[in-house]
C-alpha cells in the first residue's frame, strides 16, 4: 500500500518523500493500515518504489490484492496526472461501507469516480463484487488495463478472453463498448473503441494510442467516430477465414457444431452469406456468431412456410445455451444480439418485422452449393451490410 496514517490519523503517501525523508520516518514514527488500524511497516529500497506493508499476513482487505511494481508505478502516474489537472483526487482511498480500497478516487462535479488500475488477472468474480460495490455506494468504476494484457494480433484487432471481456464498458450514449489500457513504463494511454466481437477470442478494435501528458481526465470519455468501412473490411477477412477454415481436429462444442450443421443437410462452406453477421452486443452471447446465428436460421426460421410468424422469445429459447448469464458489469446499454441479428435479417427482406417481439418470414434463407459462389456472396453482403451500418448506428444509443 502507498499509504498509512499516523497514530492521530492523519495520511501519509510515502512514495511523495525522499530516500532522506523515509529513513527518518522509518526510526522516529508509527504506522498503521487505514483499513484495519494494524501496525505496518516501511519497504524502500532503489529497485522498489516505497511502499507501507503489513508486518504479518492477517485478513486486511488492504493486504488482498498482490500488487507488483509495474502496478504501483501505474497508480501514481496516473494520480500526479490527475493532480495535476487541478482535480479533487486521493489515493488509495479506503470505502468503509463496502471495505474496498479504490485505487484511484476523483471527485468531479459533485460525482465520484473510482479508477482501478488492473495490471494482473484476479478471479472474474472479484471484478464484478468491486463493480457493483462502487456502484451500490454511487461511485461510478473505471477499469483500466495495464498494457501488458494488451495483445494485439493485427492493426485493428485484439485477442481477448473470458477475462478480459469482464472489463468492457459501455454507456447507454456509445454505440458499441469501449477497453481502457495504460502502460506506466513509456506512459502511452490506449482506448480500444467500437469493438466488434468477430468470435469469442478476437474483437475489432479501434484503437487511439497518446501519450498521458496529451490528454485529460474528460478526454477518457470521447470517443472516435465509429468507421463503418473498417468494420466491414476486417469483418470480410474474417468471413473468408470462416470460409477457407480446414480444421485438422474438432473438439467440444465445435464438432457438436460441425455434426449439427450436417444433420441440417449442409455444411460450412455451403451456409448462408447472411449467418455470421456483426452484431455489438455479441458479448452476451458465449457462443460465436457463426454458431448461434445458423441455429435462428436452420431451426427457427427455415422450418417455417413464407408468410408465417416467429417471435422473439422463440429464438431467445432456442439459443438459451448460447446466451450468457453474466453480462460484463460495466455494460449500461440493453442491446439484445438476437434482436440486432433479427433486425439485420430484416434488411435483407428474408423476415420483417411486425411488432416489437413478432416477425413474419418473407423470403427464404439462401444457401450454397459451392465454396466460390459462397465467397462471392459474402463480399456482396458485406458490401449492402456497410450502407445499412451508416445509417443504422448514426442515430442509435
Amino acid at each position: 500500500m502507498l499509504q498509512a496514517k499516523f497514530k492521530n490519523g492523519k495520511l501519509l503517501t510515502l512514495f511523495q518523500f525522499t530516500k532522506g525523508e523515509i529513513e527518518k520516518l522509518r526510526s522516529d514514527s508509527d504506522f498503521y493500515c487505514p483499513a484495519c488500524n494494524e501496525k505496518v511497516i516501511i519497504k524502500a529500497g532503489p529497485k522498489m518504489i516505497a511502499h507501507f506493508a503489513h508486518q504479518s499476513t492477517a485478513s486486511c482487505h488492504m493486504n488482498e490484492r498482490g500488487e507488483g511494481e509495474y502496478h504501483e508505478k501505474g497508480k501514481i502516474l496516473l494520480y500526479q496526472w490527475l493532480l495535476r489537472q487541478g482535480l479533487d483526487v486521493s489515493i488509495e482511498a479506503y470505502i468503509s461501507p463496502i471495505k474496498q480500497r479504490a485505487d484511484i478516487l476523483v471527485k468531479i462535479k459533485g460525482k465520484k469516480i473510482a479508477i482501478e488500475f488492473q495490471s494482473s488477472r484476479i478471479p472474474i468474480q472479484d471484478i464484478a463484487k468491486r463493480t457493483y460495490g462502487y456502484l451500490q455506494e454511487g461511485i461510478q468504476p473505471i477499469w483500466i488495463l495495464g498494457a501488458n494484457l494488451l495483445q494485439r494480433t493485427g492493426k485493428n484487432m485484439l485477442k481477448v478472453d473470458h477475462f478480459t471481456l469482464q472489463f468492457l464498458q459501455q454507456y447507454n450514449q456509445t454505440p458499441a463498448p469501449f477497453l481502457y489500457f495504460f502502460d506506466p513504463e513509456s506512459t502511452t494511454f490506449i482506448t480500444a473503441a467500437n469493438l466488434f466481437q468477430t468470435n469469442n477470442n478476437r474483437m475489432i478494435a479501434d484503437l487511439t494510442i497518446r501519450k498521458l501528458d496529451k490528454i485529460t481526465f474528460l478526454d477518457l470519455f470521447k470517443f472516435p467516430t465509429m468507421s463503418y468501412d473498417l468494420i466491414v473490411e476486417v469483418w470480410k477477412k474474417a468471413k473468408s477465414r470462416f470460409r477457407l477454415y480446414q480444421p485438422r481436429r474438432l473438439y467440444g462444442k465445435e464438432l457438436a457444431w460441425y455434426k449439427w450443421i450436417y444433420y441440417k443437410g449442409t455444411h460450412r462452406e455451403y451456409l448462408s452469406s447472411l449467418i455470421y453477421l456483426p452484431v455489438i452486443a455479441q458479448y452476451r452471447m458465449n457462443t460465436p456468431p457463426w454458431d448461434w446465428q445458423s441455429r435462428i436460421c436452420l431451426e427457427v426460421i427455415d422450418p417455417l412456410p413464407k408468410g408465417s410468424a416467429f417471435s422473439l422469445l422463440t429464438c431467445r429459447f432456442q439459443l438459451q445455451k448460447s446466451l450468457s448469464k453474466h453480462v460484463p458489469p460495466l455494460i449500461k446499454s440493453t442491446r439484445d444480439p438476437i434482436l440486432e441479428y433479427l433486425q439485420l435479417l430484416s434488411y435483407f427482406q428474408i423476415i420483417k418485422q411486425k411488432s416489437s417481439n413478432v416477425f413474419i418470414k418473407c423470403n427464404e434463407v439462401p444457401y450454397y452449393t459451392s465454396l466460390e459462389d459462397a465467397i462471392v456472396g459474402d463480399k456482396k453482403i458485406m458490401n449492402e451490410l456497410s450502407q445499412l451500418f451508416k445509417s443504422k448506428y448514426e442515430h442509435d444509443s
